[in-house]
Formats: C-alpha cells, sequence, structure tokens
C-alpha cells in the first residue's frame, strides 16, 4: 500500500518532483493513523438517533465519564496516600534488578530449552517501496560563474558519528555557498579528548575524489590566509550561525561576509543546516554521508579482522553473532543522574565525576535532579546484567557470542560479572585483537568507535540500550545492508524496569514479556523513522557505506528464491534493460523473483558502454544508470527469457572496472565461494581469458592465499602483461616462498616478454631480502640504477631495506645518501638497520639527523639500546616523552628490558604507572614484559600478583600464552625451579600447544635442578611437538644434556641441529670441560673461530676456565689476545676468567694487573683476586684486597670468606683467620659450612693449637668430614700428639672403612711416631682393600 501525499509533497517529506532528494519513504507510525481513523468514525455517525433520542450503545459510554473523571482527578492530585505524606515511590523508580536475578538465577540458568536461533530471529515481513537515498539534482545551482566564493574552515565536534554529521552538513553548506571547503578540523575537541586528525579516521583522499566536480576540497589553507592569521587557524573569527539555520540565511547573510572576508569559520558545526534546502544541496549532504565519508585503510583492516574473529568465535551459531552497543560508561552514568546501588560511596564518586567534567551544571538552582523518575522514564543507561537478563528472556541462550562495544565499563568486575555468566561466549574489541594491532587506536575514542561499528554493523542481531548517535547511524546502514530491516533489538525501558522491581514474577511470565518486546523490535526494524524530526534520523537513512556486506564476507546475495548467477544476470541486465524490452515482449517471460546484490563501492552513474557485441550499435550514452545505493543494485521482477543470462547481451555492457572491482574485493575478504561464482560465470560467457579479467582473477586466489590456483591461472594464459608478472612474483613473496619469487622473475626475463619495472623490482627484492641473496640483489640495483629509476622512493626504500636485511649496512648507507627525496620510511629504516646491528652510534647521528624523527624512529633506537642491556634506552624513553611523542605498545617492552636487565626496578615502577595511566595495562606484550621486569629485579611477587590479576581476566592459557612463558621464565631466572615446572604442567594440561619459549622455560629448570628424569621427559615432548631442530630449544636440550654428563648424546644432538646458537656451543664447550675433557672443549672453541661463527663472552669464558682448569698459560695468552682483539677484555665475566687463569697459572703478577685495570669490580672479581693471591702466597695482600673489597660496598659472599680463610692457611696467620671467621657471620650473616671450618682446623692444628682444634670441631654446627680429620691427622705427625691419633683413627677408619688413601695416610702418622705395632696393623689392613692408584701429571708441549 503505498503512503498518501499531502500539500504537494511526497511520501517522504519533500516536494513531489521526482528529482526529491529525500530520504527513503518512511512508512507512517500506526498510533497518528489509527488516531486519525477513529476521529474519521466518530464524525461519520451522528450520536442521536432520530435527531431526539440517546442511542444504547452511546449511553454505555457515558456511564464510564464518572470514572474517567476520578482517575483523572487521582493522575492530578494523586493518591490518598500522597495527601498523608506517605507517597510510594513509582513501579520501576528503584534498582533492584541484582534481587531480581539473584531470585531466578536457577532458573535462568537450566533455561536453555528453548534457546533461539540467530538465523530466524527476524521474521517480520513488510514490503517497503524501492530507496534512493541520493538521487541527483543540479537544478538550482548558482555562483558557479563567479568562481569560489572563500575558504570554509569547520571545525567537527563530538564522538564519531557527530563528527560525521558535522561533516556532512559542512559539503552542503560549501556547496550552497560555492566555498572551498578546508578537510574538517577535529582536534579542537573539548569534551572527547580525541586528538585524531581527518586521515586518520577517514579516508582523505577518497573524500576528496569522490566530491570532485561538486566541491572543491583543499586539505589546507593557502600560505597568504595562513600568515593573515599568524598561522593559528583558531584565530579565524568565528561566525555564529543560529542552529537549524535555513538555505536563505546563509545565501543572504553567510555567503556576503565570505565573499568579502575569503574566509569564514563555523565552529561547532554539528547539525546546522535545515532540512528544507534545494535539491542538489540535499544530495551533497546524502553524497557526503553515503559515498565520501570511508574509514581510513587501518581502521577498515582492523575492523575485517575484527569481524572475521568473531565469525571464528561463532561456530556454535553458524558464524553469526549479537553485538551489544553498552552506555555503561563511568561519565553516562554520571550524567544520567540515576542510581544504582545508592550507597554514599557511589553519590561521592558520581558527584565528584560530574564536578570535574561537567562543572556547576548540575548544581543549578533550577535543575531538579529526580534519579527515580529519570528511570522510570527510561533516560537511565540499562546495566550489563539488565541487558544480559533482557537477551536471555528473549530467548538466546548461554551458547550465543556476543560482542560488547563500550567504553569502560562503570564498576566493571561488579557490573560485567553476571553478564559473563549469562552469557560466557562475550567478546570485545580488547579480546578479539592484540595490543600490538590495538596500540595505533588507543587514547583515540574516535578510531575505537570506528571499529566498534564495523563489528556491530555486521552483527546478525545489534542490541542498542540508550540511544545516541551510534545506534541511530547505524540501524540506518543496517536497513540497507539488511533488505530494509535493521535487524536491532530496541528494549522498552520503561516496561523492562518496571518488570525487573516486580517480586512477584516467574521467569516464565518475564520470559513472556520479552518475547513480546522482541517482536515489536522486529516490526519497528521495518519502520524508517520520519526525516523532518531531526538531522540525525537523515543521516540514520543515507549512511554511508564503507562496507557492505553481511555477517563476515564483504560480498552476499540476499535471494528470495533466486539462484546466484541469476542474481549476477541481473545486476549486469539492468544496465542494459532498455535494449532488450523489444525482445522481450515478444516472447513468454519467465518472473524472477526480487534479487539484492552487494557489493563495496559499486556506483552506477552516467556514462557512455560500449556493446560491441551487438551489430551495429557501437556506443550508447546511458544518462539514467543510476542505482539506488552506491553498495546495493536491486532489481524486482525483471523479464527475462530462458537461457538470456549465459548470452553474450551481458557482456555487451560490462563495466569492466566494476567488475575488476569486485574480483579483488573477493579476494580481500576471502569470499571464496562468490569468488569462485565470478569465475565460473566469466568462463561461460567466454572472457576469463582475457588478460584484464585473467589478471584480476589471480589477484582474487592471492586474496585467498590459493597460491596453486593462482599459478595455474597464470599458466593457462595465452597473452600476459607486466601486471601479470608483477602479481604473482608479488604473490610468492607475500606467501613465504620468495625462491619461487626469484625463479618466476628470472623466467620472465629469459623470456622477455615484458620489461621489469619499478613494481616488480621492489616484489623481487624483497624476495632476496627474505632468502638474503645480497648477490641477487646486487645484480638488480645495477638494472634498477641503468632504468635511471633512481628517483624514485619506494623503489630505492626497498633496494634499501633489501641491503639491511642482508646485513650490508656498507651498501645500504651508500643508497641511503643516493636517495633524492627520503621519506621517513627511509629514515627509519637505515636506522633500524644500524640499531638492530648493534651500532648505535651511527644509528643515532642518523636519528639527530632526521628532520621529524616519528614514533617508529624512537622505538628503533630504543629498541637498539635495549638488546644491548643499555640504559641509553630508558633515556631516549624519557626524551621521547618530554617531546609529547605518544609511547605505544613497542616502546614499553623495550624500555622495561633494559630496567629488567640493569635491576632499575623504581624506574620499571614508574613505567609500570604511566602504562596503567596510558591503557596498555590490557597489551598481552606489555604485561608480559612488566612480569619479565620485576622477575629480573627479583620481585618475583610482584610478579606473580601481576601475573594472576591478568590471568584471571583471560582463563583461556591458550589464548595469552605469552603470559605464562613470562612467569615460567620468572621462576627459571629466580631459581624456583618446581614451580616453574608447574606452569609446564597446567600448560600442557590446558591442551594449549607450547612454543620455544614454553619449552626452554622448561629445559633450564630441567638444568636448574639437574633432573635427568624430567629433562627426558620434556625432551620427549620437544621431540614429539617437533621442536627438536629448532635451534633455540635444541641448543637448550644439548646443554641439558652436557650439564647432566651425557656428553656423546650432547654431541649428538649437536650434530643434528641445522642452526648451533651460542647456548649450543657454550654448553658443550662447559660440558666437556667439567667432565674433564677438556682438549675437546679447546676443539670445539677452534672450531667456533675458524667457522667465523659468533663468539660472545660466555663461550670465551668458558674456554678460560678450561685453561684454568689446565694450567694451560700458552692457550690462555691466545684466548686472550682474541679477547682485545674483540673487545671483550672489558666484559665483567670475561675479565674475572682471565684474572682466574692468570693467578691458576702462577702469573699472579699479570692477574694484579688486569685487576688494576677494572673499572667495574663485582663480588665475582674480588673473590678472583683474593683467591689468586692466596694460591700464589700472597696472604696479607689477600687479606688487604679483602678489607678493600669491604670499604668499597661490596658484599662478600661464602667462597671469598673461603679464598681469604684459605690464604691464612698457607701462611699460618691463624689470629687474622679467626677475625675473618667471626665476622662471617657477625657482618655479613652468612653461616660457615664445613670448608670454612676445614681451613680452620687445618690451621689450628698446623700451629700445635690441637685444644682450639678440638673445640671447634665439637662445636661445629655440622658433623666433621674426612678432610678436616686428616688435616688433624697431618698435623699428629708433625708435632708428635701419639693420643689424639688413637682418637682419628678411629673416627676415619669408621667412616671410610673401604678408602686405600686413608690407610696410606695413617701408615705415614705412624712411622713418623714410631708406632710400628699400629703400622703393621694399618699395612695388613691395607693389602686387603687394595693398593691406591698411581698418582698422573703432563706435560705441555710448545713448539
Amino acid at each position: 500500500m503505498k503512503a498518501k501525499t499531502h500539500h504537494g509533497q511526497n511520501a517522504n517529506g519533500g516536494s513531489s518532483s521526482d528529482t526529491s532528494p529525500s530520504p527513503p519513504p518512511s512508512p507512517r507510525r500506526r498510533s497518528v493513523g489509527s488516531l486519525s481513523f477513529c476521529r474519521r468514525r466518530l464524525r461519520s455517525k451522528p450520536l442521536f438517533a432520530g435527531g431526539s433520542l440517546l442511542s444504547r450503545r452511546k449511553l454505555r459510554y457515558l456511564l464510564v465519564l464518572p470514572l474517567l473523571y476520578v482517575s483523572g482527578l487521582i493522575m492530578c492530585v494523586g493518591p490518598f496516600s500522597a495527601l498523608v505524606g506517605h507517597t510510594p515511590p513509582p513501579p520501576g523508580s528503584l534498582y533492584r534488578s541484582h534481587h531480581f536475578f539473584q531470585r531466578l538465577w536457577d532458573d535462568i540458568y537450566s533455561d536453555n530449552s528453548s534457546a533461539i536461533q540467530l538465523s530466524s530471529v527476524w521474521s517480520y515481513r513488510r514490503r517497503l517501496k524501492e530507496q534512493k537515498p541520493c538521487p541527483n539534482s543540479t537544478a538550482g545551482q548558482f555562483f558557479d560563474s563567479l568562481g569560489p566564493s572563500g575558504y570554509l574552515v569547520v571545525e567537527a565536534n563530538g564522538g564519531l558519528n557527530q563528527q560525521r554529521s558535522a561533516i556532512c552538513n559542512a559539503v552542503a553548506v560549501a556547496g550552497l555557498l560555492n566555498a572551498i571547503l578546508v578537510i574538517p578540523q577535529f582536534e579542537f575537541n573539548s569534551v572527547w579528548r580525541d586528538p585524531s586528525k581527518f586521515s586518520d579516521i577517514y579516508d582523505e583522499d577518497h573524500f576528496i575524489s569522490t566530491l570532485e566536480g561538486y566541491v572543491k576540497v583543499a586539505k589546507e589553507l593557502p600560505q597568504d590566509l595562513m600568515e593573515r592569521y599568524n598561522y593559528n587557524i583558531s584565530n579565524i573569527p568565528n561566525f555564529r550561525v543560529q542552529a537549524w539555520a535555513s538555505a536563505s540565511y546563509y545565501t543572504e547573510v553567510v555567503y556576503a561576509v565570505l565573499r568579502s572576508q575569503g574566509i569564514i569559520r563555523i565552529s561547532p558545526f554539528a547539525n546546522r543546516l535545515a532540512m528544507n534546502v534545494p535539491p542538489y544541496i540535499q544530495f551533497l549532504r546524502c553524497l557526503a554521508n553515503y559515498e565520501a565519508l570511508r574509514f581510513s585503510a587501518p581502521i577498515l583492516a582492523l575492523g575485517k579482522t575484527l569481524v572475521s574473529r568473531m565469525a571464528e568465535k561463532s561456530t556454535i551459531t553458524g558464524g553469526k553473532y549479537v553485538s551489544i552497543h553498552l552506555r555503561f560508561e563511568e561519565d553516562m552514568v554520571a550524567f544520567s543522574c540515576c542510581l544504582y546501588d545508592g550507597g554514599e560511596a557511589e553519590k561521592t564518586e558520581m558527584d565528584l565525576i560530574r564536578e570535574t567534567v561537567w562543572k556547576q551544571k548540575f548544581k543549578r538552582k533550577d535543575r531538579v535532579v529526580s534519579p527515580g523518575q529519570n528511570r522510570v522514564e527510561g533516560k537511565c543507561p540499562l546495566t550489563p546484567l539488565e541487558v544480559g537478563m533482557m537477551l536471555r528472556g528473549m530467548g538466546f541462550d548461554n551458547n550465543t557470542s556476543i560482542y560488547l562495544a563500550s567504553g569502560k565499563i562503570y564498576q566493571e568486575e561488579k557490573h560485567l560479572a553476571p553478564l559473563l555468566e549469562m552469557f560466557p561466549y562475550l567478546y570485545t574489541k580488547e579480546y578479539l585483537a592484540s595490543a600490538d594491532e590495538l596500540a595505533p587506536f588507543q587514547g583515540y575514542s574516535s578510531r575505537l568507535a570506528a571499529l566498534d561499528y564495523i563489528v556491530c554493523l555486521l552483527s546478525e542481531v545489534f542490541v542498542t540500550t540508550h540511544g545516541g548517535n551510534f545506534p541511530h547511524f547505524l540501524m540506518g546502514q543496517r536497513r540497507f545492508l539488511y533488505g530494509g530491516h535493521a535487524k536491532t533489538i530496541i528494549p522498552d525501558k520503561h516496561k523492562l524496569v518496571v518488570l525487573l522491581e516486580d517480586r512477584n514474577i516467574s521467569w516464565k511470565g518475564f520470559k513472556d514479556e520479552m518475547e513480546a518486546m522482541l517482536a515489536e523490535s522486529d516490526r519497528k526494524g521495518l519502520i524508517v523513522p520520519r526525516v523532518s524530526t531531526a538531522e540525525a534520523e537523515l543521516a540514520s537513512q543515507s549512511a554511508y557505506a564503507f562496507l557492505t556486506y553481511q555477517s563476515h564476507h564483504d560480498i552476499s546475495v540476499v535471494q528470495q528464491p533466486i539462484s546466484y548467477t541469476i542474481a549476477m544476470g541481473i545486476l549486469f541486465l539492468s544496465c542494459v534493460v532498455f535494449t532488450l524490452v523489444p525482445l522481450l515482449i515478444k516472447t513468454k517471460p519467465s518472473k524472477v523473483s526480487r534479487a539484492v546484490i552487494h557489493v563495496e563501492g559499486m556506483v552506477w552513474t552516467r556514462r557512455h558502454v560500449c556493446l560491441g557485441s551487438l551489430p551495429n550499435r557501437g556506443c550508447r550514452h546511458l544518462s539514467s544508470l543510476t542505482s539506488p545505493a552506491p553498495a546495493t543494485f536491486a532489481v524486482e521482477h525483471a523479464i527475462l527469457r530462458p537461457g538470456q543470462l549465459n548470452s553474450p547481451l551481458f557482456m555487451a555492457v560490462m563495466d569492466f572496472s566494476r567488475i575488476a572491482t569486485l574480483l579483488r574485493h573477493c579476494g580481500r575478504i576471502r569470499a571464496f565461494n562468490p569468488g569462485k561464482a565470478f569465475h565460473c560465470h566469466l568462463i561461460k560467457v567466454g572472457v576469463s581469458n582475457d588478460v584484464f579479467f585473467a589478471n584480476n582473477l589471480i589477484s582474487m586466489y592471492v586474496g585467498f592465499w590459493d597460491l596453486e590456483d593462482a599459478r595455474k591461472m597464470f599458466d593457462e594464459m595465452s597473452e600476459r602483461n607486466i601486471v601479470t608478472w608483477t602479481t604473482m612474483v608479488s604473490a610468492y613473496t607475500d606467501g613465504g616462498r620468495p625462491d619461487e619469487a626469484v625463479r618466476l622473475y628470472n623466467l620472465m626475463l629469459e623470456l622477455k616478454s615484458e620489461s621489469p619495472n619499478g613494481f616488480v623490482y621492489s616484489a623481487v627484492l624483497k624476495a632476496c631480502g627474505l632468502l638474503g641473496d645480497l648477490k641477487f640483489g646486487k645484480l638488480i640495483h645495477e638494472w634498477i640504477s641503468s632504468a635511471g629509476m633512481e628517483s624514485d622512493t619506494v623503489l630505492m626504500n626497498t633496494l634499501l631495506d633489501m641491503y639491511v636485511k642482508c646485513g650490508s649496512l656498507s651498501d645500504a648507507k651508500k643508497v641511503f645518501d643516493e636517495v633524492l627525496y627520503k621519506s621517513s620510511t627511509t629514515w627509519n629504516t637505515i636506522i633500524s638497520g644500524y640499531s638492530k646491528a648493534g651500532l648505535m652510534k651511527e644509528a643515532v647521528d642518523l636519528f639527530y639527523q632526521m628532520p621529524e624523527p616519528n614514533v617508529v624512529s624512537w622505538n628503533s633506537v630504543i629498541a637498539g639500546f635495549a638488546d644491548k642491556g643499555s640504559l641509553h634506552a630508558s633515556e631516549f624513553m624519557c626524551k621521547m616523552h618530554s617531546k609529547g611523542i605518544k609511547l605505544d605498545g613497542f616502546t614499553f617492552p623495550c624500555a622495561l628490558k633494559t630496567c629488567g636487565r640493569r635491576g632499575l626496578l623504581a624506574f620499571g615502577k614508574q613505567i609500570h604507572c604511566y602504562v596503567m595511566k596510558s591503557g596498555f595495562e590490557s597489551g598481552r606484550f606489555t604485561v608480559s614484559a612488566l612480569i619479565d621486569m620485576y622477575s629480573d629485579c627479583n620481585e618475583l611477587i610482584s610478579a606473580t600478583n601481576l601475573f594472576h590479576q591478568y590471568s584471571a581476566h583471560n582463563s583461556s592459557i591458550r589464548d595469552n600464552l605469552p603470559l605464562w612463558n613470562s612467569i615460567l621464565s620468572g621462576y627459571v631466572v629466580n631459581e624456583y625451579s618446581s614451580a616453574a615446572l608447574d606452569i609446564v604442567s597446567q600448560i600442557h594440561m590446558s591442551g594449549a600447544c607450547m612454543d620455544s619459549y614454553t619449552f626452554g622455560g622448561a629445559l633450564k629448570a630441567c638444568i636448574n635442578l639437574l633432573d635427568s628424569r624430567l629433562g627426558l621427559q620434556v625432551h620427549g615432548l620437544v621431540v614429539t611437538s617437533g621442536y627438536e631442530l629448532d635451534y633455540v630449544v635444541g641448543s637448550i636440550v644439548v646443554d641439558l644434556y652436557a650439564r647432566i654428563g651425557r656428553i656423546n648424546d650432547a654431541l649428538g644432538l649437536f650434530h643434528r641441529l641445522p642452526m648451533k646458537d651460542t647456548v649450543a656451543w657454550s654448553g658443550l664447550i662447559t660440558g666437556c670441560s667439567r667432565t674433564g675433557q677438556s682438549w675437546l672443549a679447546f676443539s670445539l672453541f677452534r672450531d667456533m673461530i675458524d667457522l667465523n661463527l659468533e663468539v660472545d663472552q660466555f663461550v670465551v669464558a668458558s674456554a678460560l676456565k678450561v685453561c684454568s682448569s689446565l694450567t694451560s698459560l700458552g692457550i690462555g695468552k691466545q684466548i686472550h689476545a682474541f679477547c682485545t682483539k674483540s673487545g671483550y677484555e672489558s666484559e665483567g665475566v670475561v675479565l674475572t676468567s682471565l684474572i682466574d687463569m692468570y693467578t691458576k697459572c702462577g702469573e699472579i703478577e699479570d692477574g694484579l694487573a688486569l685487576f688494576e685495570c677494572a673499572t667495574e669490580r663485582d663480588t665475582v672479581c674480588w673473590t678472583g683476586i683474593i683467591v689468586g693471591c692466596g694460591q700464589n702466597g700472597r696472604a696479607r695482600e689477600a687479606i688487604q684486597y679483602f678489607h678493600e673489597m669491604r670499604k668499597s660496598q661490596v658484599k662478600p659472599n661464602e667462597i671469598t670468606y673461603l679464598g681469604v680463610l684459605s690464604a691464612c692457611r698457607h701462611a699460618g696467620l691463624v689470629e687474622e683467620a679467626w677475625t675473618v671467621l667471626s665476622s662471617m657471620k657477625l657482618e655479613d650473616g652468612l653461616e660457615p659450612c664445613v670448608e670454612h671450618y676445614n681451613c680452620m682446623v687445618d690451621l689450628l692444628s698446623q700451629a700445635g693449637r690441637f685444644k682450639e682444634a678440638e673445640k671447634l670441631i665439637a662445636d661445629m654446627p655440622c658433623k666433621p668430614n674426612q678432610t678436616i680429620w686428616r688435616s688433624l691427622l697431618g698435623a699428629c705427625g708433625t708435632h708428635k700428639n701419639a693420643d689424639l691419633l688413637n682418637t682419628i683413627d678411629k673416627n676415619l677408619l669408621a667412616n671410610l672403612p673401604e678408602d686405600p688413601s686413608t690407610y696410606v695416610t695413617l701408615s705415614n702418622a705412624y712411622a713418623e711416631l714410631g708406632m710400628w705395632d699400629n703400622l703393621s696393623k694399618v699395612r695388613k689392613a691395607a693389602k686387603q682393600v687394595g693398593s691406591k692408584e698411581a698418582g698422573k701429571s703432563w706435560v705441555e708441549i710448545t713448539s
């Protein structure tokens, strides 16, 4: 039924002209129509029959009048209780939803029997008139002959959709005044604090190109105007324009000012232009909203990714999901003046927010705040609990996937928990995207809102909870996407709050009410709001289509009930229907039901179309081919003859560029089935081998990551051009097959079919970089130079990147110097190359030469310093912050890495605070870096608390593995190996796939425990998981076997590794030296040097320890020379090993010289020189160094004390030894162990002070070992102490009856004392035990 029009206007509210620019027709509201109908009925029948008697039927209505009067009196005066001062609160005015939830939770939890299917939620059907949002008209334009009237500067205030409304009006005003529109400004926003620029949110170039021919758009003001206003747009005076000003006001008042000043600034600009404007101006507003405003590439890319991931999470419901726009943020709750828990804390918190954000707005005397009334009238935001109750009542079960579009929810932990209980499959953009993916959008509310907009747009069900521009725009666009149905649940909030406060209602009764509410939303989904109410309603009807695909596809065909191929035929047929009408009327037609095809960017406008396949037709001018929407082309009841879809007539009017766009679009969104269908159709009509279509088909298959079909298409082409070759070479490069890309490029050169251009060179250079093929890369460089392409900055950047990836920084620097126009990418590539190579001096020099370093430049330098463990990383981060450059998810981990390595706990905590304030605390990699920092600073409790805090929000180990790996590493670093293995067990039990970091941590825990059984079990997991030949994991496995003494197994694993890192070499060298295979260790060290492998300070230290154990001075000096050449001499671990080597080889002077040269002396370094002095008979110097160590605030350890006591023992310094032993516990809190007591007992016994020695042994907290008894035994022989000898005899023989050396020591002591009888007994017993193995010695021969 057609809607009636009045006063010469059509149903849209515009004029009756065919060129009316009004939005699509709105069905009239039921209430208004019913009222008019009732009034007509009352007027049509008389109240009196015969003019004198009252009809009995009418008399009944009069009897009701007293009741109506009483009811009205009560409504005006109030109930009787109000007269006595006891007015009960109206139903629904108090928040009781949490009580309702607790009372009925058991019923809710158990009720999944009547779950609604997402595919059948919307069942209401209603025929709508075809919607034409942007009918073009140029009637009424003026000013064109006078030229542009000036520049229009616009500030778009508000959130995402308020900005969009402002921009659309700005375009309309610019067209009305014939002004040049300057790209709108967002950064003056005073409420949302979003400093985004226009190009950050929208595709600026697309905006300008779409409006070309309608409105002139400039990116910035001319230099003379900027100079006039001191290069500050805010200095341009504001022109105050009344809201909803008419077109005549702009043309008569504003135009005159603009013409005289040459520039005008209007701010704020939201909802400024009246609806009653000329048709061509209405068209401009619609064109801007519908076509020109398209989200920027980063937003579109991540938005598509989120939709795809949401569909993957919704496999239970067939890839369909429900989206909820929840307005329960802290500021929204405060602004609504509603009460929830009603506590004093909530009131204080809300008052503070209102005072902070809105100042005295809520404290005016004329402002009356009534929370209960606000709730009854539906002005309070719905809580997550209320939304969940509503949806469960409507029939959505706990398997429904929910996307929550919201900001920071007020008291999130408290209010979100019930919703999670009802819908465990609840996701947000923070969950679906990683912290690194969201990092560019954090802190920018409009960009984050755009991401939510995309995901909500493509949901099967959209739930709006509190109105606003976001749902209005979204519902309008959803109507265009889904055949005129908004597919939106709009809750009746008044009804809902009353029901939730009803203590007597059952769950079944509540469900009945909610199902009725869903049915009402289904009905209203097809009712288009009337345009005249507000400009926001206009925008909702003509919301632009930046993405036009249902569910998670960019291309969808809505068929009722036609096949996909027929739908495609209708699309093509619509272009030539005027040529087919004479033919169609001669045959019996077959009716085709309505088909709607959605294609991104399908804009059918007037154009010349060649009908090449029709005889004697030539080219026709199709002036009336204008689609109802750029993304929707609908043909209703088209008349086709059987078999016509496959005729060449369709190809006669093909718009090649649009079909190509469609094919590439299928590839971008991986719409496999529609893409295949297009391919099949092109084959049927015989054009699939055309080089233009074939190239786009290859591009489509590349988008599917289907390189086999792409290559098959490539091989079947009879004709190829440079685009064909470029597409395939790029596909192999991007698809991880750079070797095949190089082979294909060489094939192109061999066939001499095409000459390479810059695009081909870029693709093959990228492949060379991935392969590390420097030789071939240089050859391409020569070809580029000979072709004279050095001025192509993009190509030169790719060449520069190739040299960096191949490690040839000298060539990279030459290319960098040759680039004429260096972009930020050029600078960042070379800076990153030097930083990754550890050449920080060169990187910093280039950084300071860069005209305007951006966040990538800063992060590259910070990462380079962080890899070296330099404090400059922290310094650069501070500089970056002070210059106002926003730190991101890459900056924080690098800075925290430096803090962990250097033990800068205080600075790390400062960064932690900054992370929380910046909103990066939810990023997995940032949290992992924080845990690593606390672990490296020995703050394991803080690290553990942080881990439990963030792992509780996401119980899925599989999705949060980096976090678990970080705490695992923390336990290993702090030698809590058992706890580390418990973490590994939990990861394994969860079913998560362990990665190289997990296996590395598990193996290191086994190394710390020296537990071969557990190590073998972990090794088995490594093998079954396919990580045995991973160079990181494999190297640690080699180290494990070397540590537990299984050198042969370690060598076997070592030789099987395809890549061997420093850990493998170092572990094997250390293991060989520990098991006495010192010469094998030397051999491995030489192999490393001969193979030009990277030898780090730890490998050098291991080799020096082998020299120390063998006292091989010659080899030690050679290694020292190698250290000097390699720059390792100043490294702490190498310097300590060199001192140890020289002192143990008897070259104490060289050891002392090295020690004096050391700038930083730690405990190990001091201990090394003290022990060395003691071993070389310089006890006094050892004691002196010990005291210097104490003065320098370096704390000695147990080994330090052992070295001092050993030095005292060699020199016979008893008193000094007593002093040292006493200070060990008193001053440093160290408990002496048996080795310390052994030194003291030996010293006392050699001095003949046997009583003190015996007392010390008796007072020892530990049991004396054989070394102590043998020390006493040797002294008894020297000092002729026969009485003590008998005691020692009994203890030694009791503890070591099978040790031949014990009998030899006793025999010597008895011989010195002349106790021959005892000597003969001991020798007789020794013969029964066996003879002692002869000692060995060696001599190092040098040539």
